[in-house]
Order: structure tokens, then sequence, then C-alpha cells
């Protein structure tokens, strides 16, 4: 599915982000994930349970049911399923068929966000999770915040593509995120396989009103920009601004960093899920930053979701493709991001 070769969408033995961990209670919730209903529920010691969302009985949908005790109970007939998949109860029978069961999904907790693993669940190794020490929403000197959550009317790989592309900051966010010099600067992309990151300096910069308010500075500042993509779904936007105050070949003093955490999940062929958190290390304590920085961000996400749901919606009344790119220079990590992505979906159909 374009923009990756026909017949290729998206890879299971991956982790995925599937929302947030406040989402999931007692009470049962479904969500679709590549392309498969999920029901999700927490145990009565706290833990996820994750299990496919199809009753095998008549196709009810089993999030309408009812936990009991850490079992789930179909809301249409009773039929009763443990955290395994395996069926405990048929209310009409005595005897219960092994090949009544549901498929069950490994779930991981990490920050407030939880991971599904859709595929082979031998192959689910929780160290293949981004480390968010890293991605620093963990670290106690930053302040993270749970900022959007959409539901994408679009594919999941054309909002990998937009994050990629650093230099559409330039025309789609102008006066906030986005100045001229964003995709007028060279840049340098680094990484291979699971890892690629965009990265560009930008000096001598008169701030935004977004940067002077949430940094408190009015002079110029230098900007250094990058973001890195960790396949198959979490992207890392982070900018440091330094005062344009260099002595002798010295970087200028650190005004401040932030990182923009983009966990970006297939739903369905024309659906993702879009699930956003940013950390600060600078003004952490002050309320109404983080309201300017809210504002802001609200904005700026509104605008890439519009962008790619309008690319969508092109691409849907032109028939879905194929369609061939007139690629530029500045879609250097774009592409090889398609090529890593594709192969991670080739490693597991390989016919």
């Amino acid at each position: 599915m374009y923009p990756y070769a026909e017949g290729l969408w998206a890879a299971r033995n991956q982790w995925y982000v599937a929302g947030w961990s406040d989402e999931v209670t007692r009470e049962p919730m479904e969500r679709w994930l590549l392309n498969e209903p999920v029901v999700f529920y927490r145990k009565e010691d706290g833990n996820i349970v994750a299990l496919h969302g199809r009753c095998p009985h008549r196709q009810f949908p089993l999030a309408k049911g009812r936990v009991v005790g850490d079992r789930l109970e179909c809301g249409y007939h009773g039929f009763t399923f443990d955290q395994s998949g395996a069926c405990t109860r048929i209310p009409t029978q005595e005897a219960i068929p092994a090949s009544c069961r549901i498929d069950s999904y490994p779930v991981v907790e990490r920050w407030n966000w939880f991971w599904i693993w859709m595929g082979d669940p031998e192959k689910a190794d929780e160290s293949l999770i981004p480390d968010h020490d890293i991605v620093k929403l963990t670290d106690p000197d930053w302040l993270p915040v749970k900022a959007a959550t959409h539901l994408l009317k679009a594919r999941h790989q054309l909002m990998h593509e937009n994050l990629c592309d650093l230099s559409h900051l330039t025309f789609l966010h102008p006066g906030i995120i986005g100045v001229d010099a964003v995709a007028d600067t060279g840049f340098d992309v680094s990484g291979e396989g699971m890892w690629y990151r965009d990265a560009r300096a930008m000096y001598n910069q008169e701030p935004t009103g977004f940067f002077s308010d949430i940094l408190d500075y009015h002079q110029p500042i230098d900007r250094l920009m990058s973001m890195e993509f960790y396949l198959p779904c979490l992207h890392l936007a982070e900018e440091v601004f330094l005062a344009h105050d260099k002595k002798d070949g010295e970087p200028g003093r650190e005004l401040g960093t932030y990182k923009v955490h983009h966990a970006v999940t297939p739903a369905t062929d024309h659906e993702t899920h879009y699930f956003v958190a940013y950390s600060r290390n600078f003004a952490t304590d002050d309320d109404k930053v983080t309201e300017i920085i809210n504002g802001a961000f609200a904005a700026v996400l509104q605008q890439d979701v519009d962008a790619v749901e309008a690319l969508e919606d092109m691409l849907r009344k032109s028939g879905d493709g194929p369609f061939k790119d007139f690629l530029a220079k500045g879609d250097v990590i774009s592409v090889k991001v398609r090529r890593s992505m594709e192969a991670l979906i080739r490693a597991e159909n390989p016919q």
C-alpha cells in the first residue's frame, strides 16, 4: 500500500504503542490494531490483559461483555475466556473444546503508555522497546506531559513520512515552530535498520513568539534540531536552544531542551492511532509555560493531522495508486525509512 510496495502494509512481530495506561480499567475497552479488534482490561492485580476482541461463537464484540474476576465474559451468550484466551465456560454445555479460544497478546507498560506485540508471542522481547530513559519520559530532571490522542483517518505510512521530513515545518507550521531556516538548512542523516536520525543546526535565529514565551528570552538563538525514528512506531523530535553568544568557538549557553514523542500505530488500512507526549528540562514547575506549550502543540498537531488526512483523501479519490513520487534531496530519510519498513514486513512473509 502506497507509499510502500504493493501488498505491503505493516509488520506484526514488533512492539506498538496501544494507548495510555490510564485508559485501561476493569471495564473492557476495544481498540482496533493492525486490522484486528483487541479488547483490553485489568486483572485484579492491576496487570493488563489483551485478547482478540471478537467472540468465536457469534462474532460478538467482547468489549461489550464484562470482567468476572480475572476472566472476560461475552455479553451475548456468556462464553468466558481467561487471560491466555482459552475458553473456560460455555453456559449451555459442560465440555469445552480446546479449539474454542481466542488470541492473547503480550502487553508491557512503560511510562504512561502500554505496548502490544501482535505477532508471534515467542518473539516478544521487551528489550526491543525503545529505552524510555533516552526519550526522557522517566528522568526526574525532566517534566513529561501527555499532549494528545488522535485517530487519524489515514494510513500510518503517511504520518511516518510527515514526521521524518523536518522541512515541512517551514510551510505547514509557520510562525510557531516553522521558520525559513528549517527548510533552507543542510542536514545530516544517520542510522540504518531500526533507527534513523535527521539533524540540522540553525544559528543566529530570531525566536518566534512561541519560543520567546516559553524560554523567556528575546535575543537571537541557535536551534539544534533533530528527529529520530525507532522503527516501527516511535518518533522522537528534539530541540536544543542555545543563546547566540558563542565565545572562542564554544557553544552558547543552553536555554532549554524539549523532546516531542510521537507514537504512530496502525489501526486499520486507512486509520491510525497517534499518541503524543513531550518532555522538557526547563521551567518544569511553571504551569504557565505548560499551558503555552500545550496550546501551541495542539495547533501544530492539528495541522499535521489535517495535512495527512488531506493526503489520504487525495490518494483514495485517485484510486489508491500505484503512484510514482518525484523525490527531492530532502526525501533521503523518508526513502531510507520506506525501505526499512518494507524489509520488516517482507522478513515476516518471505514469499
